[in-house]
């Protein structure tokens, strides 16, 4: 499933109409007819149905449905648009045109105590009022109806997208829709997924309407959406004559003190997703700690001051950076020159790595490192994204895809993995969108259990990119798959680790 920006939909729209000779009020027709298909086997016939039609050609979808509705002998269907017919797109006059031909019954007035007595006695809502195309803030007249219908707490169909999204970033334009299910045509669109945005269009349903698939082919910048179907062709496949060697040698540097739990749950995490070796770096103050939760790894110990790293460290981690395929650093490490300097060492060598956690405040301030030859995999959440940027957390969160597209086009061989809801998942050429998962993962640790993942499955694939897709949806199917037996306030990270081999199995079948 592909995720578009409004100006692709725009050029496929265009281009259908144009190259193509397909009319507009065709399309419109089509995106009516899905939406009735919806409400054929979700809404009962008797309902009172309320569709409100904003100006463009949202609003004509929503005079289009109109006209289904009653054909479908659906007998208590009223609209009410407030836009004179010479304001309308020419494909919206049309069907409104037919809607009052039809007989139906269209309220034009802006009178707030005229329409609240219908809005109350509608059953279900079709919002048709503003589509992806929408630009400016809602003021006015349409400020003060989505503000009741919100209040009224009623089923609520958005055509598109939930009318007050911004179909690109999810913003709010001031106010926004409510809906209970949007139904959209023929992609995704990045709006409907991107906080806030997502919060407001409840469940999406993609819906054909007969687009030329030489259409679609064409766009440029989409996302793919993860799924069951891409993550099981990125799993590493394994060997029936292989050996340890042949699955990664991994060396994971991290761990403090007074955080030694973090680098515990990544290597447990690395270990369960197929690691062939794995070697913690270590303050030597949490030996013992981590040697009783630890069987399965190896300890190289360093010198410690005050419950971290010393900076006699360094020179102990540069000696021995050769000898693996791949480095983790930053879990449970604390901030500080030594972080820096540890950072610093990994990102001046050749050898391709993973930073987490504090790595990433330090890689913030060093980023001329990040230009360099081998993969750098980076998994920043909001905050951390914005010491990687230079910016502030507001931007970062106004609109992330741009702000992941910018930072990976600035180097070669970064592979990003942006956390949040939804996460983004993307290197210079191609980006992902994970839409699995739920709050039980924001948790401390969480973070710690994917980084882990993320370590074990490039360990053995040495595929960046797809080794950062899969761990994201592996990580946010073992938390889904927690919620059949466990409520997501007790789901531990600990419980993440416990359900990835059911996890893995689940998707490899």
């Amino acid at each position: 499933m592909e995720i578009v920006n409004t100006e692709a939909m725009r050029k496929m729209d265009t281009e259908a109409i144009h190259e193509y000779g397909i009319p507009g009020i065709l399309l419109m027709e089509h995106a009516a007819m899905a939406v009735m298909d919806y409400i054929r086997e979700h809404v009962a016939r008797d309902s009172c149905i309320m569709i409100l039609c904003g100006p463009g050609n949202n609003g004509g979808d929503g005079f289009a449905l109109a006209r289904l509705l009653v054909e479908e002998e659906y007998t208590q269907v009223r609209i009410h648009c407030s836009v004179p017919y010479d304001r309308m797109s020419h494909d919206e006059a049309v069907y409104a045109r037919i809607a009052e031909s039809y007989g139906i019954e269209i309220m034009k007035t802006q009178d707030m105590e005229l329409i609240k007595p219908a809005l109350d006695a509608a059953d279900v809502v079709v919002d048709a009022l503003f589509g992806t195309g929408l630009s400016r803030n809602i003021e006015g007249f349409y400020d003060v109806l989505i503000l009741y219908l919100n209040l009224l707490n009623k089923r609520v169909i958005s055509i598109d997208i939930a009318s007050g999204v911004h179909g690109d970033t999810g913003c709010i334009m001031n106010c926004a829709v409510q809906s209970d299910v949007t139904i959209t045509f023929e992609c995704l669109k990045r709006g409907q997924l991107l906080y806030p945005g997502s919060s407001y269009c409840g469940d999406i349903l993609v819906k054909k309407i007969t687009l030329p698939k030489a259409v679609k082919a064409k766009i440029e910048q989409s996302i793919h959406l993860l799924d069951e179907e891409i993550v099981r062709r990125f799993l590493p496949k394994r060997e029936a004559h292989s050996h340890k060697g042949s699955y990664g040698k991994v060396m994971m540097v991290g761990g403090s003190s007074y955080m030694h739990g973090a680098i515990t749950l990544a290597a447990k995490a690395a270990l369960l997703s197929g690691t062939g070796t794995l070697t913690l770096f270590l303050p030597d103050c949490i030996s013992d700690i981590i040697s009783m939760k630890l069987e399965e790894s190896m300890l190289l110990l360093a010198p410690s001051m005050n419950g971290s790293f010393s900076m006699i460290s360094v020179d102990l981690l540069k000696r021995n950076l050769d000898a693996y395929d791949l480095i983790t650093i930053g879990n449970g490490m604390g901030r500080g020159e030594v972080t820096q300097a540890m950072v610093r060492t990994v990102l001046e060598s050749d050898r391709p790595c993973v930073l987490d956690g504090d790595a990433l405040y330090e890689a913030g301030k060093l980023r001329e490192l990040l230009h360099r030859p081998a993969i750098t995999i980076l998994t920043p959440h909001p905050k951390e994204m914005s010491y990687l940027c230079g910016c502030s957390v507001k931007e970062v969160v106004k609109d992330p895809v741009q702000c992941a597209m910018e930072f990976v086009n600035s180097f070669e061989n970064v592979v990003l993995v942006l956390k949040d809801q939804h996460t983004i998942i993307c290197s210079k050429d191609v980006m992902y969108m994970n839409t699995a998962g739920n709050h039980a993962l924001a948790k401390g640790g969480s973070g710690d259990v994917l980084c882990g993942i993320l370590t074990g499955l490039y360990a053995q694939g040495k595929d960046a990119l797809q080794a950062a897709a899969a761990a994201v949806y592996v990580h946010a199917c073992a938390a889904d798959e927690l919620l059949h037996t466990m409520d997501a306030y007790s789901i531990q990270p600990s419980d993440l680790i416990a359900a990835l081999s059911d996890t893995y199995g689940m998707l490899k079948t």
